[in-house]
């Protein structure tokens, strides 16, 4: 039997449409409803033929009562679109993705409602590849395997020993592909300077990082051993990481970069 047999996804735009779709295709004996103001909209954003039942009010789901719930909204909307969900949710474990809401802030939300997760989860999680970072006060065993059902679906998820952490993960893995959109964003345009042209120097970038990815992913060595591989002695490779790594450059840069993602978060969490 399913962990999971009935699933509610609040608010269906990019992520909550990819998180009820992904969890949909993986668990197809399972009931997806997903409740957003916007039906027109939500269904542009979920898969041609998805099973996800839209519903534009809590209304139409009246007898129907949901094990677990994914809340999908931005945080700034949450007061208001909670107060009519409680009845609804009283049973369900609850997982909220919206930043900066704290599992306390969360429960006053929900009139004490005690059984929730945080959940982090990014934008890779719409073609399947997403990281979620995961944090709650003490899980019961079936909801931790109730979120490894929804997250697992999407890519992989790990859990943090205490909340203050979805701070500092989010920095990596929340902000994590912009900045990897950034670098090959970069490359493109240097590759521009040293002459290419644009849409060749676009691709070269895009398809190597893919493939330097992917090779991470299945070769199983730590990223600085196949950086290592890369580089021949005195070779391409070892002058563009000397620029590359100066101590002024990248390394100031990324631990720049993910210093203010942090504090940024930080900041959010106690707005």
């Amino acid at each position: 039997m399913e962990i999971v047999q009935k699933l509610l996804v609040v608010g269906c735009g990019n992520m909550g449409a990819a998180l009820a779709a992904g969890f949909a295709a993986a668990h197809p004996a399972a009931e997806v409803f997903a409740l957003d103001r916007d039906p027109e909209r939500a269904h542009s954003l979920l898969p041609p033929g998805s099973p996800v039942a839209v519903r534009r009010t809590q209304a139409e789901l009246a007898g129907w009562q949901p094990d677990l719930v994914i809340l999908a909204l931005k945080p700034q909307v949450l007061g208001s679109a909670l107060a009519e969900l409680i009845p609804l949710l009283r049973s369900a474990l609850v997982i909220s993705v919206a930043a900066g809401v704290g599992l306390a802030r969360l429960s006053q939300l929900l009139d004490g409602h005690r059984r929730l997760v945080r959940a982090m989860p990014n934008l890779p999680v719409v073609v399947g590849q997403g990281m979620t970072t995961l944090y709650a006060d003490s899980p019961a065993a079936v909801d931790v395997a109730a979120c490894a059902a929804v997250f697992n679906a999407v890519g992989q998820a790990a859990w943090v020993a205490s909340e203050g952490l979805i701070d500092a993960a989010t920095a990596i893995a929340g902000s994590g592909p912009a900045y990897f959109f950034a670098l090959v964003e970069q490359l493109a345009k240097a590759g521009e300077a040293e002459g290419l042209p644009a849409e060749l120097a676009l691709h070269l970038a895009s398809q190597t990082f893919i493939g330097a990815a992917s090779l991470l992913q299945q070769d199983g060595r730590p990223a600085a051993a196949l950086k290592a591989a890369v580089c021949s002695p005195r070779g391409t490779t070892e002058a563009g990481l000397g620029a590359l790594e100066q101590p002024d450059a990248l390394p100031r840069a990324v631990a720049a970069s993910v210093r203010a993602a942090h504090q940024r978060a930080v900041e959010l969490a106690g707005a």
